[in-house]
């Protein structure tokens, strides 16, 4: 990623561009190939100039100063800084989405290292994960996927995979075999259409599929009625497949022939709940007397969420509050008070009428959303 200018900024470095690079380059080059096997989130390169950067002293006060940054990812941000900061200062980072707005990040200072003369880097780790689709505007539909490494046993919930190849079928079922997931097949567009009716999760599917192709499918599937990812398996990189593939809204895609560590890492982009892995299941009992319409929401939840992510995406501020007030309305009854408690946060910061003041609480609204799941037979 090219180096990004603020031009009305200047950092606390005082460096040229160019001083300013070949100190990020050499700090990269001293950690190539010592990637921590522990880390969790894909890093980017996100070298900007200068962003400010909010710290919160332990008396209470607050000071901004422009800093430099280095890379980022849905759970931190590296920056470039004149001074030493101590472990666990409260923070807040604000940056640039596109579009050009600005959008106000909290986290706290996790380390700092002291790389030469009067150049510190710290890292900072966010209080709640960010959507590298929002900020960079990484895409899944070009195989930018978030997360490094990923747990199989945490994945949780129905994967629906829709393939006419007998060896395909059988590679995804084999790298399938050490998660969590309830894993259904499907030959055909028909039967693809016919499970996906019944209930999934996520769908993985080949381009071509018999005589037809992944855009059909997912075209039938809206036209029955249902409303979940899909992420698309393809050695076909012709402009009219992909255009194809984007123009039927499908939510990622996967480059044939693909790794299990590719697979794990987009599914996890839908299913894991950005990082906090688990499922959530209603506290309701049976004798409750809103149990019957448990049902009912379960089935709905995943189009609520997908919803959300498009409005605030979009900038709708009417549909987020009209969503989020459903949710704030009825999870708790339903049995999923910790989802009712996050949608009544987020509709209390939506209440100034300013969508981006309410970021992080509807990201974590939908990170909840996709955790809830039908709790699985005894």
């Amino acid at each position: 990623m090219r180096n990004r200018t603020n031009d009305s900024l200047v950092n606390t470095l005082r460096l040229s561009s160019s001083e300013l690079k070949k100190i990020i380059d050499k700090i990269e080059a001293d950690t190539s190939g010592h990637t921590n096997p522990e880390r969790e989130f894909v890093r980017w390169a996100y070298r900007v100039e200068a962003v400010q950067l909010v710290i919160e002293h332990g008396t209470g006060n607050k000071v901004t100063l422009p800093v430099a940054t280095r890379n980022i990812s849905r759970g931190g941000i590296s920056i470039l800084h004149s001074a030493f900061i101590h472990s666990n200062t409260p923070c807040e980072i604000l940056l640039k989405v596109p579009g050009g707005k600005t959008t106000a990040v909290p986290g706290v200072v996790k380390r700092c290292n002291h790389i030469t003369g009067r150049v510190h880097e710290i890292g900072i780790k966010f209080k709640s994960q960010v959507s590298m689709k929002d900020l960079l505007g990484l895409d899944p539909l070009n195989e930018a996927y978030s997360l490094e490494r990923v747990d199989p046993s945490r994945l949780h919930g129905s994967v629906l995979i829709v393939t006419s190849s007998d060896m395909d079928r059988e590679l995804m079922l084999t790298y399938l075999d050490n998660t969590n997931l309830m894993v259904n097949t499907a030959d055909s567009v028909e039967t693809g259409v016919s499970r996906a009716q019944k209930g999934c999760d996520l769908i993985v599917c080949d381009y071509h599929i018999g005589g037809y192709t992944a855009p059909e499918l997912i075209n039938a599937i809206n036209e029955a009625g249902c409303d979940m990812p899909v992420v698309v398996l393809t050695s076909d990189h012709s402009e009219k497949a992909l255009d194809a593939i984007r123009e039927s809204n499908a939510s990622g895609v996967l480059t044939k022939p693909t790794t299990r560590d590719r697979l794990m890492q987009a599914l996890a982009e839908f299913l894991h709940a950005d990082g906090d892995g688990g499922p959530l299941y209603s506290i309701l009992k049976e004798s409750d007397a809103s149990y019957p319409l448990l049902g009912k929401f379960l089935g709905d939840i995943t189009r609520m969420s997908l919803n959300l992510e498009k409005s605030s995406r979009e900038d709708d501020l009417q549909q987020c509050l009209q969503i989020i007030r459903t949710l704030s309305g009825v999870a708790g009854p339903l049995g999923f008070p910790d989802l009712s408690a996050l949608a009544i946060a987020a509709e209390q910061k939506l209440a100034s009428g300013n969508l981006k003041s309410a970021h992080h609480e509807i990201r974590a609204l939908i990170v909840a959303c996709r955790r809830v799941k039908s709790r699985p037979a005894a």
